[in-house]
């Protein structure tokens, strides 16, 4: 049985293994249609593409755009140039807003008597700094033993170091993604009940949802794909890996049905 998973994250972001390491993460747990979504940044395609090849998988080139309106209003972008210049720029920009955000976090911590120095996070050159960077700096310590945990207690909306996020709007994370020559999708709408907009987003230039999702029910992904066609979109597939260590270890992947995923098809190399 083919998998699809187009959901992915490496440690250009808050994955925890190197590209070429999850490219054969995915060839071992059977995926055959495939793209790493790194955070604001595709500086892993480099090291993913040829690894992919190697494995005989199919891809499309991804990225994942966290915006401000909510924190897990996310925009996946697939069959976007990973070396376009124009988006790159943008990526940048809204990386150096993570930074931002970052640095209010850690003074926040400093307040609670944890002093983790912004250098001491893997964030180097054009890789994306973000909350779980911070959550692995809080568990090298010993002072929480999960990522989870790092979240529940200090990282969370209401824990005591919780920063707004400071992303792009929905408008310009679509827009990065379809200047692009990309195809803006909704990441994990379960997430999302309370501030879902579908028909404002398409007319914006979303093309696609992400129905098929482990936290999503057998109930919820048909629903899911039923308004996706309502409103003129198609589906994808993702588990949203992070890799070992993260609580989002597993691999695995969705079975490819061509009736779900004919649209996104059109995009694999």
């Amino acid at each position: 049985m083919a998998l699809i998973n187009l959901h992915t994250h490496s440690k250009f972001s808050d994955g925890t293994l190197e590209p070429a390491a999850l490219a054969r993460e995915a060839a071992r747990a059977g995926v055959k249609y495939f793209s790493l979504t790194d955070h604001d940044v595709t500086g892993g395609w480099a090291e993913m593409e040829p690894a992919l090849k190697a494995e005989g998988l199919t891809y499309c080139y991804g990225v994942e755009i966290s915006t401000s309106l909510h924190e897990n209003l996310h925009i996946l972008g697939y069959g976007v140039n990973p070396a376009d210049p124009v988006l790159n720029a943008r990526l940048a920009e809204f990386r150096a807003r993570r930074v931002i955000r970052i640095k209010k976090v850690l003074e926040l911590l400093k307040g609670l008597g944890i002093e983790i120095a912004f250098e001491e996070l893997p964030a180097a050159g054009n890789r994306t700094v973000g909350r779980p960077l911070v959550a692995d700096a809080l568990r090298a310590r010993k002072i929480v033993p999960t990522r989870s945990q790092a979240f529940k207690r200090y990282l969370a909306p209401g824990a005591p170091a919780y920063v707004n996020p400071n992303g792009p709007s929905v408008e310009e994370a679509i827009r990065a993604i379809t200047d692009a020559g990309g195809k803006a999708v909704l990441a994990h709408p379960g997430a999302l009940a309370k501030v879902m907009d579908l028909p404002a987003w398409r007319d914006m230039g979303l093309a696609g949802i992400e129905a098929f999702y482990p936290a999503h029910t057998g109930a919820a992904t048909r629903e899911y794909i039923s308004l996706a066609a309502r409103h003129g979109l198609f589906v994808t597939a993702g588990t949203d890996f992070h890799g070992p260590g993260t609580e989002r270890g597993d691999m695995g992947g969705f079975e490819f049905l061509e009736e779900h995923f004919a649209e996104i098809k059109k995009l694999f190399i």
